[in-house]
C-alpha cells in the first residue's frame, strides 16, 4: 500500500523505533546571541506581525518583486490553503504514481530505455558485457560509482542463484533491490511539545516552497520562522506562505542575527503552545565553510532552549543537480545531522538515481518528495513506487 499522510506523522506514544532525534549539543559560553534577550510575542502580536512585518522590530526592507520565487501568487491574489482531508484523499488516489512517473520522465527515457535495449538481449547471467553495460547506465542516471557497484553486484549474484534468463524478471529483480535499498524510517517525528523542524539546503533548492507546502498537512498548530534573513525577499515569501496558511510567522529586520531569530522563535513556541516549529534557514552552499559554521551555532542555540532540538533537520536537495546533492547531503549531515532528505524538483529534468546514492551511501532516509508547485504535489516518500517510477516499463 502506497506511504499517506496518514501514517506518515509519528506522534506521541507512538513507537519511536527507527526514527532519527537530534541529541543536545550545548551552546560555547563565548557565543552571543544578537538581542536575545528581547521580549518575545505573544501569538496575537505574532499574527499581527506575520500582516504588518514592521511590528517583529525595525521595518523589512522593501524586497525586488523579480527576487521573489515563482512558487508566491501574483500581487493582489490570494489563494486558498487547500483542505487537508481533501489533500490527503487526492494524495493516495492513483493519480500520485502518475505525477511522479510523469515527473521522473526524462530519467526514466533515458534510463528505461537503455535498460530497456539491454533487457532484450539479456539471456545469461554470466555475461560480463551485460552487467558492465548495466553499470554504465546506472552510472550514467547518477546512481552514483559505490552505489552502482553494490547494487550490480548483487543483482548479478541473485540472477545466478535463481538462474534468471528473462529480461523482464530481472527487471523486477532491479526494482526490488532499488526499492529495499531506498527503506528507511520516513516517518516525521512531531511527537515532541513542541517540536522543532529545522529546514536546511543550499540556494534554490526549495526550502521556503517547501515549508509553505508541508504546513498544509501538519496536524496541530504550526509555527513559522523566518531564519534566512540575507536572501532579498526571503522573509517577505515566508510571511506571505504564513498568510496563505494561517501559521504565525516569527520574524526580524533583514539582516539580522539568524540564531537571534530561531531563539526568539522557540521562545514564542512553548509559550504559545504550538505543535510544530518549522524554521528556515538561509541557502548556503556547502562548500562556505564559515556559512556552515553559522548554521552549526544556530542547532546549538535551539537545543539550549529546547532538550532534543531539533528533533528534525530536514535536508532539501534539487533532484537536477545529480552527484552534487550527494555531496551536499555529506557535508550538511557532518554539520547539522540530517534526520531526513527532501528530493524537490522531480517535475525537471529530474536525475532520480541520486535517490539510490543518499540512501546507499549516507544513510539518511528520504522522506519527501515534490514533483511540482502546489501543495499536493508534495508526498511522503514511498520506496516501492519511487524504484517503480524510475526503473519500470515505459
Amino acid at each position: 500500500m502506497a506511504r499517506s499522510w496518514r501514517n506518515f506523522f509519528r506522534r506521541e506514544g507512538e513507537d519511536a523505533e527507527g526514527s532519527g532525534v537530534a541529541t543536545e549539543a550545548p551552546v560555547r559560553e563565548s557565543e552571543q546571541i544578537e538581542g536575545s534577550g528581547a521580549e518575545v510575542p505573544a501569538a496575537e502580536e505574532v499574527l499581527a506581525a506575520r500582516r504588518e512585518p514592521e511590528a517583529t522590530g525595525e521595518p523589512v526592507e522593501e524586497a525586488d518583486p523579480s527576487e521573489v520565487e515563482e512558487a508566491l501568487p501574483e500581487p493582489g491574489v490570494v489563494e486558498e490553503a487547500p483542505d487537508a482531508e481533501a489533500a490527503v484523499e487526492t494524495q493516495e488516489s492513483d493519480g500520485w504514481l502518475g505525477r511522479l512517473r510523469q515527473g521522473l520522465r526524462r530519467s526514466r527515457e533515458s534510463v528505461v530505455g537503455q535498460f530497456n535495449a539491454a533487457l532484450a538481449e539479456f539471456r545469461d547471467a554470466e555475461d560480463e558485457e551485460f552487467w558492465e553495460r548495466v553499470e554504465e547506465i546506472l552510472i550514467a542516471s547518477d546512481v552514483g560509482v559505490a552505489t552502482t557497484s553494490k547494487l550490480v553486484r548483487e543483482l548479478e549474484q541473485e540472477a545466478l542463484e535463481r538462474n534468471i534468463t528473462s529480461g523482464e524478471e530481472l527487471r523486477e529483480l532491479l526494482v526490488e533491490h532499488a526499492a529495499r535499498m531506498l527503506e528507511g524510517p520516513v516517518e516525521l517525528d512531531i511527537s515532541h511539545e513542541p517540536t522543532v523542524i529545522l529546514m536546511v539546503g543550499v540556494n534554490g533548492t526549495g526550502k521556503t516552497t517547501t515549508i509553505g507546502k508541508l504546513v498544509n498537512f501538519l496536524p496541530g498548530r504550526a509555527m513559522l520562522a523566518a531564519g534566512d534573513t540575507f536572501r532579498a525577499a526571503a522573509i517577505e515569501q515566508l510571511q506571505r506562505w504564513g498568510e496563505r496558511t494561517g501559521a504565525p510567522v516569527v520574524a526580524r529586520e533583514r539582516g539580522a542575527d539568524a540564531a537571534a531569530v530561531a531563539h526568539d522563535a522557540v521562545e514564542a513556541a512553548k509559550r504559545d503552545g504550538v505543535d510544530v516549529l518549522l524554521i528556515d534557514t538561509a541557502g548556503r552552499l556547502h562548500t562556505k565553510i564559515n556559512l556552515m559554521a553559522e548554521l552549526d551555532k544556530v542547532k546549538r542555540v535551539i537545543a539550549r532552549q529546547l532538550a532534543g532540538a531539533p528533533h528534525e533537520v530536514l535536508l532539501t536537495i534539487d533532484a537536477t543537480t545529480g552527484q552534487n546533492g550527494l555531496r551536499q547531503a555529506k557535508m550538511f549531515d557532518e554539520v547539522a545531522g540530517v534526520t531526513g532528505v527532501i528530493l524537490t524538483k522531480l517535475d525537471g529534468t529530474a536525475k532520480g538515481g541520486i535517490a539510490l546514492a543518499i540512501a546507499n551511501e549516507i544513510g539518511v532516509p528520504i522522506k519527501l518528495v515534490s514533483v511540482g508547485e502546489k501543495a499536493e504535489d508534495l508526498h511522503p516518500f514511498d520506496a516501492l513506487e519511487f524504484a517503480e517510477a524510475l526503473f519500470g516499463g515505459l
